[in-house]
């Protein structure tokens, strides 16, 4: 995906503060004893996005836009996330 140049901005923060994001940790059994124990993603926190904008010198209507943005986006790597990790358990 190419995002649109002016929102360059949003998209470059999102994968910097992608490495903040948590991490949720799920296992349950399977056939025959065996245990999947798999670590999931989970949203990236607000308090992180807001110091990335404080750090940055955004607006307060800046903050809020790249606050929506990232859990949108958010929501739809971790649905990604669980499609594929679905696919991953069926073979």
């Amino acid at each position: 995906m190419d995002p649109q140049p002016e929102f360059m901005w949003i998209w470059r923060a999102w994968h910097r503060l992608s490495a903040s994001r948590q991490r949720l940790t799920q296992g349950f059994g399977v056939p025959l004893g065996g245990t999947v124990i798999e670590s999931s993603p989970g949203m990236i926190p607000w308090e992180v996005v807001q110091a990335w904008a404080q750090h940055h010198g955004y607006t307060h209507d800046e903050m809020a836009l790249l606050d929506r943005c990232i859990v949108a986006m958010d929501q739809v790597f971790i649905e990604d996330w669980a499609q594929r990790m679905k696919r991953r358990m069926k073979k």
